[in-house]
């Protein structure tokens, strides 16, 4: 993968976020969906390899420029409980408005990626916005149906049968915030909607293993993105 950076930070049309746009012509994209600290260094990241694999990217800035560090998880959800998902929606439906407008990307091509938090808001926006979001992945997404959730979110699980796009669901087994019976639940109700999903649990690694050190977080990251590029492949690119 080449290290040349495609994107930048852009605000513009009541829309504000980091955007990455691959080589040639216009290209399918994706929305990206943070965790709580902000648009950071790795959420640029998830941009820019999705535009160097051929995806235009963008990643959603609903806290408007701030960022908290991982010591701060006290600010970040505080942060995050004075928006609430209802208002996080609007601002998706106007980004979603907002690439449906622009020349660059193809927005009738439109998938959406989440992790932590970001994986639950990813579901979420899915059964939201079911005629516009075409495939979706969550990566250990925490809160989509958790009755003791850490973080006081509800569950969102109740949207599955909104939801028309295929899912990946990746997780880690050794993640103390999302139990088995958690992956259960969300496969159960996935199954009996009817809706077309992957859910694949990665045996050595526990939660945010995406932007983890470690042999084994560093394997599921390589599997991790070989199953997204993959699956917006089939049904972004190829679907």
């Amino acid at each position: 993968m080449s290290d040349k950076k495609r994107g930048g930070f852009l605000e513009e049309a009541s829309v504000r976020g980091y955007f990455a746009k691959p080589d040639g012509g216009p290209a399918p994209v994706v929305i990206v969906f943070m965790e709580i600290w902000g648009i950071n260094d790795h959420m640029q990241a998830v941009c820019e390899r999705l535009a160097a694999h051929g995806l235009a990217a963008f990643a959603l800035d609903f806290y408007e420029g701030a960022l908290f560090p991982t010591s701060d998880l006290e600010g970040a959800v505080g942060k995050l409980k004075s928006l609430g998902d209802q208002a996080i929606m609007e601002s998706v439906g106007r980004a979603i408005g907002w690439l449906k407008g622009r020349k660059d990307v193809r927005g009738e091509r439109l998938g959406a990626i989440g992790f932590c938090n970001g994986g639950r808001l990813t579901f979420l926006a899915a059964s939201t916005y079911p005629n516009d979001i075409r495939a979706a992945v969550c990566f250990y997404g925490g809160g989509i149906d958790n009755p003791k959730d850490m973080l006081g979110r509800t569950s969102v699980l109740a949207g599955a049968d909104r939801i028309t796009a295929p899912l990946l669901l990746c997780y880690g087994a050794k993640d103390s915030s999302i139990g088995p019976d958690e992956h259960a639940r969300i496969a159960e109700t996935l199954s009996r909607a009817g809706k077309r999903y992957t859910m694949s649990v990665f045996p050595d690694v526990g939660h945010a293993f995406m932007d983890r050190n470690g042999q084994a977080e560093e394997a599921a990251t390589k599997a991790g993105w070989r199953m997204t590029e993959h699956f917006f492949g089939a049904h972004l690119v190829g679907g």
